[in-house]
């Protein structure tokens, strides 16, 4: 959930990276390997999502806790088209993208991206989660890693090269 609530676009939000049963049972919570990663598919999940206006509980229960196949069937179904897998995939990046550079304009980078002291420096105190927290040099190593996999500058900036990618283009010129 670290790299997810550091990097939401609407603030630390568990709506944005969802910790689901995927989450729990493909992933070891102890180690940050793979966060990143599944952080990035996660918010492309969440944005596609919100743009369907689709509440979580019904998705993740009925559908899964990840973009998959039953999600192009979905919208190829009440609009007639054709989108693939990836198609809706990609979909999901663009809002992220556009949502990040909205931010961006605003004045947010990677200083923004951060957790609250006591989340990188008090350890939980007891419970399933106890003697947990996130290190700011665990989340720095994290947010390099996902701001990579995004396509993103070091400062959390979108490259003008990944919105072109994304059909963005119109936007970087309201970036630094």
């Amino acid at each position: 959930m670290s790299i997810g609530y550091a990097t939401a676009t609407r603030g630390g939000s568990h709506h944005d990276t969802r910790p689901t049963l995927q989450y729990a049972t493909e992933h070891d919570n102890t180690t940050p390997e793979g966060k990143p990663e599944f952080a990035v598919r996660n918010q492309h999940f969440t944005a596609v999502g919100d743009s369907l206006v689709q509440c979580r509980f019904v998705s993740e229960r009925g559908f899964g806790g990840m973009l998959n196949d039953h999600y192009p069937r979905l919208i190829n179904a009440v609009t007639g088209w054709q989108l693939s897998l990836a198609e809706v995939e990609r979909i999901g990046e663009r809002i992220w993208n556009l949502e990040r550079a909205f931010n961006v304009r605003e004045g947010v980078r990677r200083a923004q991206d951060v957790l609250p002291y006591r989340v990188m420096h008090e350890p939980v105190p007891e419970g399933l989660h106890k003697g947990m927290y996130c290190p700011p040099e665990e989340l720095d190593a994290m947010l390099d890693a996902y701001y990579a996999l995004r396509g993103w500058r070091p400062d959390g900036v979108p490259t003008a090269a990944k919105l072109a990618e994304l059909g963005l283009a119109s936007l970087v010129g309201t970036l630094p």
